[in-house]
């Protein structure tokens, strides 16, 4: 199970750096005149900080490592955390800019849950409740996803919504679907199937 895990991080690391590449390549030729130095610098903080998320989990989601490296744990932990809060905070401004009106609601609620599960997971950790700590992490980890699909989606989305007719409710529904999917998958695989799991109650002695 861990072994495929580890392979799921992976890839899903890998997809994210061919896609923030092209993001990157795209925001370093687009033309100037259109936007203002500010959501340049917006967009280049949200791409640039997104890429260290794809990639600290593969380390961080590691038993071995945390046993055998506490140290360098808490110091990706620390870098994982920053970019969490800077990332959000591009998403979070390109949200509220967005193009297409209907986008900019999942967009801005989306980067605010960014924003506190970032800082959730930091505050659990000061306070030692390691357990809560790694599921908010976990959570923060599929909201970065969800950035990543979102672009995925955009590929296939002539093929996934040709049911659609109108392009901007296309675009609507593909954003939500990039951040619900991820983000409901990590609940039901840390609280929902666990919880209905059968528990023997002990017999008293």
């Amino acid at each position: 199970m861990r072994f495929a895990i580890t392979v799921l991080l992976i890839v899903l690391f890998l997809l994210g750096l061919v896609y923030t590449g092209a993001e990157l390549y795209f925001s370093a030729l687009r033309e100037r005149s259109e936007y203002s130095w500010l959501e340049h610098i917006m967009r280049f903080t949200h791409i640039v900080f997104t890429l260290p998320l794809l990639l600290v989990p593969i380390l961080q989601f590691s038993p071995r490592l945390r046993s055998a490296r506490p140290g360098l744990h808490r110091k990706l932990g620390r870098i994982y955390l920053v970019s969490t809060i800077l990332a959000a905070i591009g998403a979070l401004y390109l949200g509220f800019n967005f193009e297409q009106p209907g986008r900019r609601v999942p967009l801005v609620l989306f980067s605010l849950l960014w924003i506190y599960f970032g800082a959730a997971a930091w505050q659990t950790a000061r306070n030692r409740n390691f357990f809560a700590h790694s599921k908010f992490v976990a959570r923060s980890y599929s909201i970065a996803l969800a950035f990543v699909l979102v672009r995925i989606l955009g590929q296939l989305e002539p093929a996934l919504f040709a049911w659609i007719p109108e392009p901007e409710v296309r675009g609507v529904t593909r954003e939500w679907l990039a951040f619900l999917v991820p983000l409901l998958f990590v609940e039901a695989v840390m609280s929902w199937i666990p919880s209905m799991k059968s528990h023997r109650k002990l017999a008293p002695t």
